[in-house]
């Protein structure tokens, strides 16, 4: 079986992480937060999926949630951090305590609680920089699974299980026909560097298991070199992106939320 999860992260717009600050700013704020490409790109994003008649999971985070108005319907509403902080403090020179994880964990729940009714499975770090010691704070706060890490596609792809126990749901990464590599995050697709072709290419290295494919939500609206799109850019933005996600469904791919997974 094949399964296809396509996945959301919806954060503050064009974020970035600075040293020296645990929260990530928006580009071209100067040191400032917005969410308003955030919350168009996911409205547009759920409108294609209802044209799809499929439905997805959106890693959220939370102070982005509390600054949109968004229904998700019956997509999953996973994590992806408080204010997108650098958890591992790679970047911005700042270690997180246990007990700062916890927090921002328990804090990111409680608020997607409140907004959808339902209590997060999954969690997506980001920047996707994650260490055990994320993992386990992810496993502490009651989560079923994460998606943090990337794998190497292979024939026979999916989740296993990490040594805490934790599910793991990978992001993969194979090459491309020109054997560059090539990563489900449509990043490239949006920046107008990759046609709808790759993806489903690597698509069909997968005879068994479950391929994850993942964008954010600012990204259908605003290019990170190039500012704001106009309307001609974005709705060329989300016919890529619903190419992309038919041409894989029509090599046999059913599509689910990740937490259907468990």
């Amino acid at each position: 079986m094949k399964r296809l999860c396509f996945t959301v992260d919806v954060d503050r717009d064009v974020n970035e992480c600075v040293p020296g600050r645990k929260e990530a700013v928006s580009r071209r704020t100067d040191g400032g937060v917005r969410f308003t490409s955030s919350e168009e790109g996911t409205d547009i994003i759920l409108d294609m999926l209802d044209e799809l008649g499929i439905e997805a999971t959106f890693f959220t985070e939370a102070r982005t949630l509390e600054n949109i108005d968004v229904q998700f319907g019956k997509n999953e509403v996973a994590m992806h951090g408080l204010d997108h902080e650098d958890m591992t403090g790679e970047i911005s020179g700042i270690r997180l305590s246990d007990g700062d994880l916890d927090e921002i964990m328990g804090t990111s729940s409680g608020i997607i609680k409140d907004h959808t009714g339902r209590i997060p499975k999954g969690f997506r770090a980001p920047y996707m920089r994650t260490d055990d010691r994320i993992a386990d704070a992810v496993k502490r706060a009651g989560m079923v699974y994460d998606s943090s890490l990337y794998a190497e596609i292979g024939k026979e792809f999916g989740p296993y299980v990490l040594d805490n126990g934790l599910k793991e749901v990978p992001v993969p990464f194979g090459t491309d026909a020109g054997g560059k590599k090539i990563y489900a995050y449509l990043w490239p697709v949006h920046e107008g560097k990759r046609g709808t072709d790759d993806h489903a290419r690597m698509a069909g290295v997968i005879e068994n298991g479950v391929l994850v494919i993942a964008t954010h939500s600012w990204h259908i609206t605003e290019s990170v070199s190039g500012g704001l799109m106009d309307g001609a850019r974005r709705e060329k933005n989300i016919a890529d992106t619903k190419k992309i996600i038919t041409n894989i469904l029509d090599t046999g791919y059913k599509a689910v939320r990740i937490a259907d997974l468990f």
